[in-house]
């Protein structure tokens, strides 16, 4: 990969920074945002989208713009669509077709029932879920397209935007009141280890959609008290809590474990637990 020409999108988000990280040493890296990055783009717009193609010459891309509030998109859902179908359609029908497209995707695309989910077990309960599964059969027409369903943590390298595990570690440490959620489950990825797996999927030549994610999840609440376990910080600012209780959100899928063996049969190795990606922290 080392010669390769490899575009990043959503360079204002918070993985981007872990994923440019990833790709120095693979490549020639291209960053764009829609005021930001190496070239700036509104890729809401075909013409534009065509230009940053041209200019990039990307032999890879990682796609990881996208309207990710789940309350804004349901609020929104023709936006969510544009953002995170069209913005797709109109990378992908850019793209040469030899060059590998990586779609990064969401937890919510699965149904409000019991996990961990397997690939094919879709479902979605809102628009954000809705809309980037659209996202990802965009994504699969292209030849060389890769859907890669995630959810992850880590400090934050972004100004201005804060992760999970850091509204964990900043809430306790300075003991403000939250609520840690004891019935959502999830298995996210530390940033740098979801960042390196991408590119081992791309090296790997992957097609297809896969999970890509912990072995072993987590409820939230378990989560934000593993983190002050391994820190060393007091919880008593902490209450426990169910997401039911929240009024005025969209509706979730509660359950977000996802079962990884898929992408552990094509990569031969086995996923990490979410103890040992929180160690990282």
């Amino acid at each position: 990969m080392a010669s390769q020409r490899i575009l990043i999108t959503g360079i204002s988000g918070l993985l981007a920074p872990w994923l440019v990280a990833a790709a120095e040493h693979r490549g020639i890296v291209i960053t764009t945002g829609r005021s930001a990055g190496d070239i700036p783009c509104d890729l809401s717009d075909p013409a534009a989208v065509g230009r940053l193609i041209s200019q990039a010459k990307p032999d890879v891309v990682i796609h990881a713009a996208a309207m990710t509030d789940v309350d804004s998109c349901e609020r929104e859902p023709e936006q969510a669509d544009i953002a995170n179908r069209k913005v797709t359609e109109h990378l992908c029908a850019a793209l040469k077709q030899d060059a590998t497209f990586l779609y990064l995707s969401t937890d919510q695309v699965y149904a409000d029932v019991a996990g961990p989910h397997r690939e094919e077990d879709v479902g979605p309960v809102n628009s954000y879920g809705a809309s980037k599964l659209a996202g990802e059969r965009a994504a699969l027409e292209h030849r060389d397209g890769i859907v890669a369903r995630t959810s992850f943590f880590g400090p934050s390298r972004t100004p201005g935007r804060a992760s999970l595990s850091d509204f964990v570690v900043d809430s306790l440490s300075s003991r403000r009141e939250i609520t840690l959620f004891s019935d959502v489950l999830f298995t996210p990825l530390h940033a740098i280890t979801l960042a390196d797996l991408l590119f081992e999927m791309v090296q790997s030549e992957l097609r297809g959609s896969y999970n890509v994610a912990t072995r072993e999840g987590l409820s939230k609440a378990d989560f934000a008290l593993e983190i002050a376990r391994r820190a060393d910080l007091q919880t008593g600012s902490a209450t426990l809590g169910v997401s039911s209780a929240v009024e005025g959100r969209a509706k979730r899928t509660i359950d977000l474990r996802m079962a990884p063996e898929k992408l552990e049969i094509a990569l031969a190795r086995t996923m990490p637990t979410l103890r040992e990606e929180i160690a990282k922290l």
